[in-house]
């Protein structure tokens, strides 16, 4: 006795996962378990079929492109074959940990991350041969139109801050700055004066319990150096020669700056123990900012340091004049605001001013 004739419903899950497919996501069906491609594009009703690729996603392995005359075997059982069909002039490559993937038209992160099952928890990176390696944001779109083949690689996140000169990889993107001095070899047990330092901002003052944000744009490096009891602007033989304004003296007392002010010529404020970065001959500058009687009217322009500092052992450019300030020779360094970041009163001021200052000592070493 057949199994129809026992009345109970036959089973068509083999027959029908031998004659349907599932394209773009919908369940097609075909009356042959060995389609060409043209044949699943017609039964898709994607017409006409030499407008469309056809891209094949295997369980298994990487996409691949399947012209309108090749043929495709079935599965006999369930999961159905699955394929993408996009209104496409070509098929382009790219690929992913190392397997090629064929794919047409726009490809976004979310599809990488689909078509090549990529764990959540891994980061997708586009490898690049002239620059640093870059993290893909989710939303963002992968040109297939430029030239070679596009390499992605997986893996887990990371983010990296600079601790002394030493870059630092984390697996969190928020790090205590105790753990992050305890993870460069330092002693916390001792005082330590801890700045963080974010690209276009001026360096800032962090406790040892302050949380730093390495996801933020521009997170640039923590500089560490034994703390200074006579720290700040409270040292008795300070000079005093003209008053700041408050915003100003606040700024400096929360940078951590032990500063002056001096008129010699001009009206000069003068700070002492600026860190550098490695790559100058020194560890630490005096600089020096004419503050104009007109301030913050006027402009701050330019800075001078002291002693004379080279950059990876040469001169920085437009550094070759001299000040003599209170019978202490510096360096000029002529750094003027280019088209676009003029001088704006109510808005810039001393700690924009020394965030230029910041930008210019580092950019000369690459740091």
């Amino acid at each position: 006795m057949t199994q129809h004739d026992s009345g109970e419903p036959p089973d068509h899950t083999a027959e029908r996962a031998q004659t349907a497919v599932r394209v773009n996501g919908d369940v097609v069906e075909l009356n042959d378990p060995t389609p060409t491609g043209e044949q699943i594009l017609a039964a898709a009703r994607l017409r006409p079929t030499a407008d469309y690729a056809l891209i094949h996603w295997p369980e298994r392995g990487p996409t691949n492109e399947v012209a309108l005359g090749d043929v495709i075997n079935l599965p006999r059982r369930e999961p159905l074959a699955e394929f993408f069909a996009m209104k496409a002039d070509g098929v382009r490559y790219f690929t992913l940990d190392e397997e090629r993937y064929a794919w047409a038209g726009p490809l976004d992160v979310e599809m990488v991350r689909r078509i090549g099952r990529v764990d959540e928890q891994m980061g997708l990176w586009f490898e690049l041969t002239d620059a640093e390696d870059r993290l893909l944001a989710p939303g963002e779109v992968i040109d297939l139109e430029a030239r070679g083949v596009e390499r992605l690689y997986t893996k887990k996140p990371s983010w990296r801050l600079q601790i002394r000169d030493k870059d630092y990889e984390f697996d969190q993107p928020k790090i205590i700055v105790r753990d992050a001095l305890i993870r460069a070899g330092f002693d916390v047990s001792k005082s330590w004066e801890v700045k963080f330092k974010v690209k276009d901002h001026a360096i800032r003052p962090v406790g040892m319990d302050d949380v730093l944000d390495l996801s933020q744009p521009g997170v640039e490096r923590l500089r560490v150096a034994p703390a200074n009891v006579d720290n700040g602007d409270g040292t008795q033989d300070a000079r005093r020669d003209f008053s700041l304004l408050p915003d100003d003296a606040s700024f400096l007392a929360s940078a951590g700056l032990r500063w002056q002010t001096i008129i010699d010529g001009g009206r000069w404020l003068i700070v002492e123990g600026h860190p550098l970065p490695a790559g100058y001959n020194a560890s630490r500058c005096t600089i020096a900012v004419e503050i104009p009687e007109s301030y913050p009217s006027a402009q701050l322009d330019m800075f001078f340091c002291n002693p004379h500092l080279t950059a990876n052992g040469a001169a920085p450019p437009q550094t070759e004049h001299r000040q003599l300030i209170a019978s202490t020779e510096f360096q000029r360094w002529s750094r003027h605001r280019g088209a676009g970041s003029e001088w704006t009163p109510g808005v810039d001021n001393l700690e924009s001013h020394f965030a230029l200052i910041e930008h210019a000592i580092t950019r000369e070493v690459g740091a």
